[in-house]
């Protein structure tokens, strides 16, 4: 049965009431991802939440740090959550490039610290998941043992600090690379590193990369980690890695590894060419059937391909000024999630697969359709904050929504034994 509703626009209530679920915190918005999943975990190959329940991540990556630090600041943080509609950012740490942490280039460690840390309060408090990166990649990096006198005070610090923020993964070794680097030396580096973060943290995912800038998934399922909670890398470009890497990847899987794709592109490898939408495609749909996360590289104005915005956006705020690839991307993005949220974890039922909205995005207005004998006791509008900005006062034709702005929102119906929360974008 459909049930249409004539909306009248309310101001902003800042109190909204939520359901008292174990998952949720106030600093994380209503409808937000990390308010429907909670503390993820790793079951099997599958990232789940709180509840179980399987779980797909998309969203996108930094570039580094201190090449494009006017992208990476509340606003832009801000834009990605109510904009592009990401679940999850990635903070790449570049090691011993320019401006890498053990530099001094940038930032001093304390300084990078604190930086890393309000970026990570900037992502709960929108309700998305951060991936803090140890971005170990060429320049004295590519063995991560190389790094370990930083890695190890740095991981000890981010696994103290950050340990009971639920929206918070590490990733302890971006891309290992180098001829000499195969599995063994990897597991080495990370049997140093997870003992640290365990003996402070128990709980958080930890995603460890693998050899071959984090393609040989399958010779780290020969002989994998140890640890409850870990996952694996794997990352591809559209343009240079195609079935064969997918093969190696289901390898990975039918042996039991969870992977975790913290960073692909629709270029190729080294970051030009394209785009390659074709075969991005077909790496989407695989991630999709198998719910595999994944961040795009990157959220950046770089003059490169992969770049998801045009030069110079960032510093004039421009979120919207898009890339060909950054456009494809968002496009991603605002399909909707299917998470199964955790409302099943206090008695009450979840809806969310029974309801429907349609269409979405939307333009001026939307419908709902709810299950058959079902009475919806009340209907509200939320943007990313978590705040009523419509609500519902009679049942008649259609949800209204053209005064409101574009971007992110989510509409929360509450039954009388059950709650729904379903995402859509307004254009």
């Amino acid at each position: 049965m459909v049930f249409k509703f004539i909306v009248k626009k309310m101001m902003l209530a800042l109190g909204f009431m939520a359901c008292a679920m174990s998952i949720t915190a106030a600093d994380y918005p209503i409808g937000s991802p990390v308010y429907q999943n909670g503390k993820l975990s790793v079951q099997g190959t599958q990232l789940v939440n709180e509840c179980g329940f399987p779980v797909q991540l998309r969203g996108m990556s930094s570039h580094g740090l201190a090449w494009f630090p006017a992208c990476y600041t509340e606003e832009g943080i801000k834009a990605l959550a109510e904009d592009w509609g990401v679940d999850i950012f990635r903070l790449a740490v570049y090691t011993h490039e320019w401006g890498g942490y053990t530099t001094g280039q940038f930032k001093s460690k304390d300084a990078y610290n604190a930086y890393i840390d309000e970026l990570v309060d900037i992502c709960g408090k929108y309700g998305i998941y951060c991936l803090i990166d140890w971005h170990v990649l060429n320049q004295g990096s590519g063995n991560p043992n190389n790094t370990l006198d930083d890695a190890i005070p740095f991981w000890d610090y981010m696994s103290k600090k950050h340990k009971d923020d639920k929206h918070v993964l590490y990733e302890i070794c971006n891309e290992p690379n180098g001829t000499s680097v195969k599995w063994d030396v990897v597991k080495k580096y990370a049997d140093e590193v997870i003992p640290v973060i365990r003996a402070n943290d128990s709980k958080t995912v930890v995603i460890c990369g693998t050899p071959t800038w984090s393609q040989d998934v399958d010779l780290a399922a020969e002989n994998p980690l140890s640890y409850d909670n870990v996952m694996y890398t794997l990352h591809f470009y559209s343009g240079t890695h195609f079935d064969y890497l997918r093969q190696k990847a289901q390898k990975a899987l039918d042996k039991g590894l969870a992977l975790f794709v913290t960073e692909f592109g629709t270029s190729k490898a080294d970051g030009s060419g394209g785009v390659f939408f074709d075969e991005c495609d077909i790496w989407m749909q695989w991630m999709k059937e198998r719910k595999i996360s994944w961040c795009n590289w990157s959220f950046a104005g770089k003059n490169e391909t992969s770049a998801a915005l045009k030069g110079n956006s960032c510093e004039s705020k421009a979120w919207t000024n898009t890339s060909e690839s950054g456009e494809y991307i968002k496009q991603k993005l605002a399909e909707p999630d299917e998470f199964q949220a955790c409302y099943n974890a206090v008695g009450m039922v979840s809806y969310n697969d029974q309801v429907f909205l349609t269409p979405n995005p939307v333009k001026e207005t939307f419908s709902l359709v709810l299950p058959d004998g079902a009475v919806a006791t009340g209907v509200e509008v939320l943007d990313m904050m978590g705040r009523v900005v419509l609500s519902v006062s009679d049942a008649n034709e259609t949800v209204e929504v053209s005064d409101l702005t574009q971007g992110i929102y989510f509409v929360k119906i509450v039954f009388a034994d059950g709650i729904a929360v379903k995402k859509f974008r307004k254009e």
